[in-house]
């Protein structure tokens, strides 16, 4: 008789105890998968003894500056397709323009500055597709095909 009263006022401890946990936790359990809100007090189980609890605040950033770039909407790129090079025409100056050339793969292929022509000599590359980009983004990039 003495051995079941103790098995059974043992088993009883235990399930207090747990019931115990559960009402002294009055935030949340998070899994991997977990959304929670700001402000909300949150319980980060390290393993099946230990937890972490803290809550969850905003990081504000601001952005210092940007830099706003004048782009030329009026730039025609001819001829399209092409067998040696390309001009630019424009209302605005290009003298002086960095412009690039890269292969559809991303890989940049060379790079010139436009001078009072605005011719760019594409003779050195292979038939393909290439994209042409200003480098300080005065124009839009334009595809060009080459034969």
């Amino acid at each position: 008789m003495r051995k079941t009263l103790f098995v059974t006022l043992l088993f009883s401890v235990a399930m207090q105890g747990q019931a115990l946990l559960q009402t002294v936790n009055s935030g949340s359990v998070i899994a991997a998968s977990s959304a929670v809100s700001v402000g909300e007090i949150v319980v980060i189980p390290e393993n099946q003894i230990q937890s972490q609890s803290g809550i969850i605040g905003i990081l504000t950033e601001s952005v210092l500056e940007v830099k706003e770039y004048q782009v030329y909407a009026d730039i025609t790129v001819y001829p399209n397709p092409t067998t040696s090079g390309i001009y630019f025409k424009s209302g605005n100056p290009l003298v002086g323009e960095k412009v690039s050339v890269y292969a559809q793969s991303g890989q940049k292929l060379l790079s010139a500055i436009l001078n009072t022509d605005y011719q760019l000599d594409l003779s050195s590359l292979s038939s393909g597709v290439y994209l042409i980009q200003s480098e300080n983004k005065k124009f839009k990039s334009f595809k060009i095909v080459k034969h």
